[in-house]
């Protein structure tokens, strides 16, 4: 039963019953049958145009382009060549698939606005050369007498142009679900991390352009058996915006929302037009109505009646999980002792960022079979290495080679092909995608079937099991069927090496793969990488230094831009130059003893949570949330990743609304304030990543946030001596621990009475640790703090009070004091040994 009502409701299916009862309904509101076959045709017009923007994330204005060429090729070759109204069809579709091929590699050089441009440009060439070619196209007047020596009558050509539209249909649907179409989703959401899995980007784009035009093609010509005439007007860049409408009135995240909004428009534009001549004012304001109220269209106005949690342009369904689910973890590898073939050699590397240098004559050689960590303090250039391994960056000089072979000047893809993979310092997903797909994509890449166009992606032999089993290793599959968005952060770091193993590599980069993660987690991640280090080499980037000295065959060390020292993890550890340059020999004490901070407790309460729930769509993470931050007071807020702790800054700040309880600051309710007011009323962030504007300088970052009453820029230089020497230096040209500094100074910039710190000491160097806590500890005498770190024991030495989240609860709410002496409370609530 449940199969059945599934293929009733299958797009298609209803598609199908709509485009059959439309010329039985529609004159019993005064229009006539014909224009049921003209919402057909558009359905699939803008249906093919949305291949473009919903699947694959280009905007074109080219569409029409396609459409109106198609509709004069097939009127031409009825007239001049065949005689034949099918073969005339063939021809309009055929012409189309050319003209997208030939623009697409044109066009599709360049991106954003760029490529948008360049669409409605070629629209209005086109448009051009049908008017003013009239011996061919008939000018102005158009191509006339165009008959249909089959199918005369209008319903007749009605079910027949059905009958094609969803035979089109089909085969977007199919190419939806197919390899092929899989990788275009991923592609709209990240196309740098779809070349980091051996994806050639480039040709995944072309190939969608041209089926898009091809489809679209096929509605031109369709449409020009319709009306038996053929107009310049279809190739106006004034019709250049009609299948973005219709997208956009009937949902561009759902497979069926061109459908909708094709017969929207064209009913109402008929209906309308018959009424005023001024229709497109009303047409105007409906579509201004759908785009304030529902973005998502039709489609999300159904959505949300029917209770669905996120929109999808494929089934919703994931393979089903299999019943025992192995685990990387639980086989022992294939274990191979450290070898002296070199896997990677990298000699006379470099690379400068204007007066910057980040890479300067290193030479590195990795061996097979071991696990080479890269470490060195934020800025030394270990990001950028690692960008110039994968072909995201190119080098000035020196040479690459892999495996014997130099891929020095090889393509990214290539280089994934050959048996590189990575993961990325900052969270590189698919946002749009469910947690199963990404990976499964991923998996994909290493099929012979990846670029297939007709086969189910779901039945690839043996890349659904490979994608289960690497979410069992890292702890996901719970979360198979959950969009990346809704991950917390450590979950994410858990995907990406997920992702980065999907490939089946050679060598490994792993750039910070532990950063945000607890200590449990750290410690399984730790002995999954060891394992892998005996059947794949590994390069490492970490900063947890100790794990690096346990876990490492062999350490390279940069120090601004240059390789300072390699060796065994025992000779590192001792040579003079580390230790002054990485591991900062800086000893970190609490500012005051416990004693004299206990006066914060005889303080009025500053921030208080109540009883607030909270969560994403339908998924509930906060339970009855009870928080107290007091004036001039340090609070911890603790918990394994994934419990609650960004979720519950992002409620604070009005960045999530609560479903229950309420949020009160300095005596004020601020449970339904937006992030703005929420701020003006003295609450400041400082996000996980840092988040600064990486175009601006450090300067401009500063100024954008400054006003009366917050720090001037003067007090921000002193707080952090280095952003003064840093202060013209564009936010993309920082290290870690700078971007982490400049997002501090931002924060102080406005007035503000409690700052909120999510992960400040995240992916930085021991010594750079120093240095923001030892500004957190001043910082506490001037407002209050509350403090979200997975470095246990340096949050507690800093703190006043803390609280641990456990599965989205308060677990724990007292001194951190005691806490921090009861060690095994702590590794019963946080999984810290």
């Amino acid at each position: 039963m449940k199969s059945v009502r599934k293929w009733l409701l299958h797009p298609i299916v209803v598609a199908g019953v709509l485009f059959a009862v439309l010329p039985f309904i529609l004159p019993r509101i005064g229009s006539t049958a014909s224009l049921a076959t003209e919402i057909a045709i558009y359905a699939l017009y803008a249906l093919g145009f949305n291949l473009l923007l919903g699947y694959t994330g280009l905007v074109s204005f080219g569409a029409s382009a396609f459409f109106g060429a198609a509709s004069y090729a097939a009127g031409i070759a009825m007239i001049h060549l065949f005689d034949n109204m099918y073969l005339s069809i063939v021809f309009g579709t055929v012409t189309a698939a050319i003209l997208g091929l030939v623009i697409g590699l044109l066009i599709l050089r360049r991106r954003g606005i760029y490529f948008s441009l360049l669409t409605l440009a070629f629209t209005q060439l086109f448009y051009e050369i049908a008017f003013k070619w009239t011996d061919l196209t008939g000018g102005e007047n158009g191509l006339q007498g165009i008959s249909r020596s089959s199918l005369t009558s209008p319903l007749a050509y009605h079910y027949f142009v059905v009958g094609v539209v969803l035979c089109g249909m089909y085969a977007v649907w199919r190419i939806a679900h197919s390899p092929f179409g899989r990788v275009l989703q991923a592609l709209r959401d990240n196309e740098q991390r779809v070349r980091c899995l051996g994806y050639d980007t480039k040709r995944y784009k072309l190939g969608a352009f041209i089926v898009s035009a091809t489809i679209i093609g096929l509605g031109g010509s369709l449409l020009t058996f319709l009306i038996q005439s053929v107009y310049a007007d279809n190739l106006s860049w004034q019709h250049a915006g009609d299948p973005v409408m219709m997208t956009i009135l009937g949902g561009i995240h759902h497979f069926l929302g061109p459908t909708w909004g094709a017969a929207i428009f064209i009913v109402l534009s008929d209906q309308l037009s018959s009424v005023t001549e001024h229709w497109w004012l009303f047409f105007g304001a409906i579509l201004i109505a759908f785009i304030l109220l529902s973005p998502e269209g039709v489609s999300g106005i159904w959505f949300r009646l029917t209770g669905r949690r996120h929109w999808t342009l494929t089934a919703e369904d994931i393979p089903p999980r299999p019943r025992e689910l192995g685990s990387l973890l639980d086989v022992e590898s294939v274990s191979s002792a450290p070898g002296d073939d070199l896997v990677l050699e990298v000699r006379g590397l470099s690379k400068r960022f204007g007066s910057l240098v980040v890479a300067d004559k290193v030479d590195v050689r990795v061996r097979a079979n071991t696990l080479h960590s890269l470490i060195g303090p934020n800025g030394a250039g270990k990001t950028t290495f690692f960008n110039i391994l994968t072909g995201l960056m190119p080098s000035e000089s020196g040479t690459l080679t892999f495996r014997g072979r130099d891929i020095t000047n090889m393509p990214a893809h290539k280089r994934i092909d050959a048996g590189l993979a990575r993961s990325f310092q900052i969270v590189s997903v698919f946002t749009n995608l469910t947690v199963f797909e990404t990976v499964r994509v991923a998996a994909q890449a290493r099929s012979p079937y990846r670029g297939s166009l007709w086969r189910n992606a779901y039945r690839l032999p043996g890349v659904c099991e490979k994608a289960w089993t690497l979410l069992a290793t890292v702890g996901l599959a719970e979360r198979a069927n959950e969009l990346c968005a809704n991950l917390a952060h450590g979950e994410q770091r858990l995907l990406e090496i997920a992702v980065a193993l999907a490939t089946d590599p050679e060598l490994l980069l792993l750039d910070e793969p532990l950063a945000g993660l607890g200590d449990a987690e750290r410690e399984r991640i730790g002995i999954l990488i060891r394992k892998l280090s005996r059947s794949h080499t590994v390069l490492l980037i970490e900063h947890d230094i100790d794990r690096v000295l346990s876990l490492s065959d062999q350490i390279t060390v940069l120090h601004q831009g240059h390789v300072i020292a390699e060796g065994e993890p025992s000779a590192i550890a001792n040579d003079p130059k580390v230790l002054e340059a990485y591991l900062g020999r800086h000893g970190i004490r609490r500012s005051e003893p416990a004693s004299a901070r206990a006066v914060t407790a005889t303080r009025p309460p500053l921030l208080t949570l109540a009883g607030v729930d909270a969560g994403y769509n339908a998924s509930r993470i906060l339970h009855s949330i009870d928080l107290e931050v007091r004036q001039g007071e340090v609070v911890a807020l603790l918990g394994r990743n994934g419990v609650g702790k960004t979720t519950t800054l992002h409620t604070i700040m009005g960045l999530l609304k609560p479903t229950k309880g309420t949020i009160t600051f300095d005596g004020k309710n601020i449970t339904s304030l937006s992030p703005d007011r929420v701020n003006r009323h003295g609450i400041a962030v400082v996000p996980e990543g840092r988040r600064i504007f990486p175009n601006l300088t450090v300067t401009e970052n500063l100024a954008l946030a400054q006003r009366d009453g917050g720090w001037p820029l003067d007090e921000i230089y002193r707080l952090f001596p280095k952003l003064r020497s840093r202060q013209d230096a564009r936010g993309e040209n920082l290290s870690g621990g700078e971007r982490q500094m400049l997002a501090i100074g931002r924060a102080l910039c406005a007035p503000q009475k409690l700052i909120l710190l999510d992960e400040p000491f995240e992916g930085l160097a021991p010594s750079v640790v120093a240095e923001v806590w030892a500004a957190i500890g001043q910082l506490r005498e001037t407002t209050s703090i509350l403090l979200v770190e997975h470095k246990v024991d340096l949050v507690l030495d800093l703190a006043d009070s803390a609280y641990v989240m456990v599965n989205g609860e308060i677990v724990y709410a007292g001194p951190s004091h005691a806490l921090h002496a009861d060690t095994e409370l702590q590794a019963k609530l946080l999984g810290v040994g």
